[in-house]
């Protein structure tokens, strides 16, 4: 196979061949090699090119190199994000570029127009075309118009907004449209938008998922596939997975049933901020299991990701090129699992001749599970080397008169009681040293979240990068999650855990210095007047209510789940406030609403 050019050949100036030197890009992929010379020469581009391949740089560098203004158009605003990473990676400029994308300050990015008149724009479709409504940007200046991912953007009914875009270019500007493929759609708009374009297909119509994973078809109806995920993960143990899954309501289904485990949705309803965080997590490895829609994951470059679960059969073949193609990267292995119906096996039988074959496969049973474990436990066990006190433990063991295999059974049954098979998840690690005195954080959630105590421990560790052994007791009731903690974290803790969600609901933390643990044994509801159904009085919900008793009833005046007087919303109304249901306002002496 011949060898790939190298960068030091590129017509680039001294400064970009540094940086290439520097960030250790040496030989040229073949999008690059076959973009950036006529990119350069300031030709029209059409090329095909999916997601991993090197294409950013295809056009960020002719961009650089001219010194033309640019701008440059993404689908989503994670791929924008990156694109904007990659130009202050690439030119070794901070700010070289602004990201102009939705859900994050649009007076921040006006000041960022005014300060940086001379900075590479890139955008999400909706975030430019409402500056140029309100006359921050003139594109009319700018030279160059690069559309990234464009099948993606048209996918996501953003035509209007391209063509829109385009009339406001300058009519000599440059065009480079870059698609991960070439449907009738991108032809149409190329034809229209395009001038003797040269045409590139790095990838395409004959591309395939990487060599290196290994792909695999479960079939397995819907109400059954979460938990044929949990034993996936079980099994397998990844390094770091994704699950991808059709629609926004779907992943936050699969992320909550997930959350124990470690999972984080993504998807395009959440804000910027959440957005940011997550991803950040997800590329940091603070977080290892990432459950996403199509849309959010375009940008999505991790590297150590190796399994790959789609929750049902994608839209088309190049969507599903596209998931596995999240992993298998920078030459590592990896496992795709497509899970479908018994309907859709006729469609996946189609999809083999572009895609591949897919090896069918059972779930996991709870057998293959443990043996799985019992093969990973040994394979540690033969690369332990032994302590310096192993010969002395196993001698003195002998010299009480322990047989040397008896000895050996013990250990191991002390190993098993540690890893065996089928057992339970560890405990949650909780404060066995002293950090100072101690509070209570108090979430906004609790069981029926169905959010259990261990993963309210993790969401803390990872959000606040908690050192370890640093969370104590756990209080958790129906509706509310007391944590003891040192009490010199908490403040920092609380504003970390802003925007944090568990499924829909924010976690709604603050710091609570009069909250009493139980003592060890005692069940929660046994103290502070009790939180038993019907209670008269006392409990977190306030004065005349239980959990779902008090006066009054349900939703009536004086108690129950929605109200009682007191309580945590404010005197006189809990959640739904004290009155009956009728017109919606806000209650004035109780609660958030008024029914």
């Amino acid at each position: 196979m011949e060898e790939s050019p190298l960068f030091e050949t590129f017509d680039l100036n001294a400064n970009l061949h540094d940086r290439l030197d520097a960030i250790g890009y040496k030989n040229a992929t073949p999008v690059q090699a076959m973009a950036i010379p006529p990119a350069i020469e300031g030709h029209d581009v059409l090329a095909t090119a999916r997601t991993g391949t090197g294409k950013t740089a295809a056009f960020v560098l002719p961009i650089l190199q001219t010194g033309r203004p640019g701008v440059i158009i993404c689908p989503t605003r994670e791929l924008a994000l990156q694109v904007v990473t990659e130009v202050e990676r690439l030119s070794g400029i901070e700010d070289r570029a602004i990201p102009l994308i939705g859900g994050a300050a649009m007076k921040k990015q006006i000041q960022q127009l005014q300060d940086l008149p001379d900075a590479i724009l890139v955008a999400t479709p909706g975030r430019i075309c409402d500056h140029i409504d309100r006359g921050n940007i003139n594109l009319y200046d700018r030279d160059i118009l690069v559309l990234d991912e464009a099948d993606e953007m048209l996918s996501m009914g953003f035509s209007d907004d391209l063509d829109y875009i385009v009339e406001r270019m300058h009519p000599e500007h440059q065009t480079l449209l870059f698609s991960a493929t070439m449907p009738k759609q991108i032809r149409k708009l190329a034809g229209k938008i395009l001038k003797n374009p040269i045409t590139i297909q790095a990838s395409g119509e004959k591309d395939r998922p990487p060599s290196l994973v290994d792909q695999y078809l479960m079939i397995c109806k819907m109400s059954n596939r979460i938990q044929a995920m949990e034993r996936l993960l079980l099994a397998w143990k990844p390094e770091a997975t994704m699950i991808f899954c059709k629609t926004r309501n779907r992943v936050e289904i699969v992320a909550d049933a997930l959350r124990p485990e470690g999972a984080e949705a993504i998807h395009g309803g959440m804000s910027q901020t959440e957005r940011t965080r997550v991803m950040g997590r997800f590329r940091e490895g603070r977080t290892n299991l990432l459950v996403a829609t199509d849309v959010a994951s375009r940008g999505i470059d991790v590297d150590r990701v190796d399994l790959i679960i789609q929750d049902d059969l994608p839209s088309d073949d190049d969507t599903y090129i596209h998931r596995v193609g999240r992993t298998g990267r920078a030459g590592r292995t990896g496992r795709s699992v497509l899970m479908i119906g018994n309907r859709a096996t006729r469609h996946v039988s189609r999809m083999e001749k572009k895609v591949g074959n897919l090896t069918k496969m059972d779930v996991p049973s709870q057998g293959d599970i443990d043996a799985l474990r019992l093969v990973r436990m040994l394979d540690e066990l033969a690369e332990i080397e032994p302590a310096d006190n192993a010969r002395e433990v196993l001698d003195e063991a002998i010299e009480r008169g322990l047989a040397p295999e008896d000895i050996a059974m013990k250990a191991m049954t002390l190993l098993l009681g540690s890893k065996s098979p089928g057992s339970e998840k560890a405990p949650v690690e909780t404060n066995t040293r002293d950090n100072g005195p101690k509070a209570a954080l108090v979430l906004g959630l609790g069981g029926m979240d169905g959010i259990s105590a261990g993963a309210v421990a993790g969401m803390l560790y990872k959000v606040g990068n908690l050192p370890d052994n640093c969370v104590g007791r756990i209080e958790m009731l129906d509706k509310i999650t007391a944590v003891e903690l040192p009490e010199s974290i908490i403040d920092q803790l609380v504003t970390d855990l802003e925007e944090e969600k568990v499924g829909r609901r924010f976690v709604r933390p603050r710091k609570s210095d009069d909250w009493t643990f139980a003592p060890e044994g005692a069940h929660p509801s046994q103290r502070r007047g009790g939180f038993n159904r019907g209670g008269d009085r006392g409990g977190d919900r306030g004065r005349g209510g239980g959990d779902r008793g008090g006066r009054g009833g349900d939703r009536g005046r004086g108690g129950g789940d929605r109200g009682g007087r007191g309580g945590d919303r404010g005197r006189g109304g809990g959640d739904r406030g004290r009155g009956g249901f009728g017109q919606r306002r806000q209650g004035g002496g109780g609660g958030s609403r008024r029914y």
